[in-house]
């Protein structure tokens, strides 16, 4: 049962200016205006004539569509994903055939720089970072095994809430945290896992009777299930005096000394045992993300096998507009537009996070960016004043910039409690097995996505021209949309 608590007051970030266009083009337009005045002492035609083409220029990039885009954004777009299929940076070929040091299956794309870090926590315990080569950034994986909400008291599931809010407060506080992303990932379970911890503790002088039992057990339950691996990814950056990046036995000591907090304040949240996964286990991992096929391989074995991480990406992947083929997987990536616009539940995003049939592998993110305490306050009153603005730029005010000036208006009132800003957004990838009708089957797939996130009151849009891109963000590798911008990421697609 899920609570009757309401969540809501999301908002964009309100551009400012003329009639919210954005600063920069309000002050082309007091440019544009000036200019004429001054042309037109000297030529009335030509002073005419650079008023209608600037103002029309400035009201051809004011315009922007449900996704938030203007005509620029779109062309450039294209412009983008063209240049990167005529240039070849779409295709990877990595193993012995492809162009990689010693044949290696390396990771592509954004990821390419990406290596681990093995290190030691206080008591002893190994864990792995992620580190990003390109912006010096260290990403901490945590697996979690949340308990549900689903036979949880309406006063249990607001505490986990609010547990939750503590945490990304304490977070924003934190030195050198950059980011937060949690990764729901769902994929069919072949079955071998449950069969092996079965037989594992079979007999052989039971009753025949209880043999049987168990023998139908394993036919009938192994096959039909889904697997769910919740993932905590938290995003780290540190300078030195000098403002260079830390050596990573700096920032894995002190990485180690937020651990035990970063763990209780998880299990507050509803987060269950929070651990932080090694370096075969993230291997592992990326490889079967990579090559869905490789799932059952390495469940197979008594001992999973090991995976080199220079050998944990795909041998041939191929980018295409609004698709991203990598070895035995043909996958789609979407990028959040908008979060529900009305007030939702605890339970809104559950279909979108549960599994989903014709889906082979689906993977939800969600990325959040914690404002620290200074900069929340700054962003709040300047959002309360330019919606304020907005209302009195208008001779009737409408109901859309009315509800900006309430929202704003709350927003301030949870940041005087102690609340912080946070900036979230959201990646969705279905991933279906290469072979027979596979376009077909993709289709079906992404329908049921785009159903379920109706449902789940999310706008999503493909990242179209960046399907490569998408898809390595929305692993639980930490990717920091906002410090690497690759040039064929064509904006955000952190909203």
């Amino acid at each position: 049962m899920a609570s009757s608590t309401t969540y809501g007051d999301w908002m964009r970030r309100i551009p400012g200016g003329l009639r919210n266009i954005g600063m920069p083009l309000t002050f082309a337009g007091f440019g544009v205006a000036l200019l004429s005045v001054f042309v037109l002492t000297a030529s009335p035609v030509a002073g005419v004539a650079i008023a209608v083409v600037g103002f029309g220029v400035i009201a051809v990039l004011a315009v922007r569509d449900r996704q938030h885009r203007n005509v620029v954004d779109r062309v450039s777009e294209r412009v983008s994903f063209r240049r990167q299929a005529r240039t070849g940076r779409g295709l990877y070929r990595g193993g012995f055939l492809g162009f990689t040091d010693e044949g290696s299956a390396a990771l592509p794309g954004v990821l390419s720089k990406v290596g681990l870090v093995e290190a030691v926590d206080g008591l002893g315990n190994p864990f792995c970072l992620v580190r990003h080569g390109r912006t010096g950034e260290y990403a901490l994986l945590l697996r979690c095994h949340p308990q549900g909400a689903g036979l949880a008291d309406d006063d249990v599931e607001d505490a986990y809430v609010a547990s939750w809010a503590r945490l990304m407060e304490s977070l924003a506080v934190e030195q050198g945290v950059t980011q937060m992303s949690v990764t729901v990932d769902t994929s069919p379970d072949s079955g071998i896992r449950f069969r092996r911890v079965l037989g594992e503790h079979l007999v052989e002088d039971a009753p025949e009777l209880a043999s049987r039992a168990m023998a139908q057990i394993m036919m009938l339950y192994a096959t039909g299930g889904a697997r769910n691996d919740v993932t905590v990814t938290l995003t780290f950056k540190y300078l030195d005096a000098r403002g260079r990046y830390l050596d990573a036995e700096e920032a894995a000591r002190r990485i180690s000394l937020m651990l035990p907090d970063i763990e209780s304040k998880l299990a507050a949240a509803g987060g269950g045992d929070a651990r932080p996964l090694d370096a075969d286990q993230v291997a592992r991992m990326v490889r079967a993300c990579y090559d869905p096929d490789a799932q059952e391989v390495i469940e197979s074995s008594s001992e999973p096998p090991y995976v080199a991480w220079e050998d944990a990406g795909p041998v041939a992947a191929v980018a295409d507009w609004d698709w991203y083929r990598h070895d035995s997987g043909v996958s789609r990536t979407w990028e959040m537009c908008d979060p529900p616009r009305s007030n939702v539940t605890s339970s809104t995003l559950s279909r979108l996070l549960e599994p989903l049939p014709d889906c082979d592998r689906k993977r939800v993110t969600i990325v959040f960016h914690m404002l620290s305490p200074d900069r929340t306050t700054y962003l709040a009153e300047q959002n309360r004043t330019r919606a304020a603005a907005q209302v009195g730029q208008e001779k009737r005010a409408t109901m859309g910039s009315v509800t900006q000036v309430g929202k704003a208006d709350r927003q301030a009132v949870e940041i005087n409690k102690g609340a912080v800003m946070v900036f979230f957004g959201l990646l969705v990838t279905v991933t279906v097995r290469a072979g027979v009708d596979e376009a077909v089957r993709l289709e079906a797939a992404c329908r049921a996505v785009e159903s379920a996130a109706g449902a789940s009151k999310i706008d999503l849009r493909p990242c179209y021209g960046a399907q490569d891109t998408g898809f390595a963000a929305s692993l639980p590798l930490g990717v920091n949309l906002q410090t690497y911008a690759p040039p064929s990421l064509m904006g955000s697609l952190l909203r």
